[in-house]
């Protein structure tokens, strides 16, 4: 998986995020033990879960870039992302286990941080074309 990721970052933009949406699916998939009758579930609420996530994230950083500029817009927005989460805990469980929700986020933060890794490792060989 980790291999996967790093020959993603060679591709173009739009092929890549498509591409790294199907090894996360694979990756939490396996990580949460999704049944087939739980996937067929679960995908269409973690999909609708990562699409309102992303545009809080979005609509931020648009008014912010990545530097804090107001500590109280950046924390209505963690406000907004915490509200998010308590949200879909719900629809969560009633699809999986409360042990399988609490690995999603463990899943999440993991796949965040090895793409992260993998990022730094392309980005650091030098005389690579991008």
């Amino acid at each position: 998986m980790v291999l996967s990721c790093t020959t993603l970052l060679a591709q173009p933009r739009g092929e890549k995020f498509e591409k790294i949406h199907a090894i996360k699916v694979a990756y939490i998939t396996d990580k949460i033990n999704l049944t087939p009758e739980q996937a067929e579930r679960f995908w269409p609420v973690y999909n609708r879960y990562g699409d309102e996530m992303r545009a809080v994230r979005r609509a931020y950083k648009e008014l912010h870039g990545n530097a804090m500029r107001n500590i109280d817009e950046d924390i209505e927005a963690q406000e907004k992302i915490l509200n998010l989460r308590k949200k879909y805990k719900d629809e969560f469980l009633k699809v999986i286990s409360a042990q399988q929700l609490s690995q999603l986020y463990d899943a999440e933060r993991e796949f965040k941080k090895m793409l992260i890794q993998q990022l730094k490792q392309y980005h650091s060989k030098p005389n690579e074309k991008r």
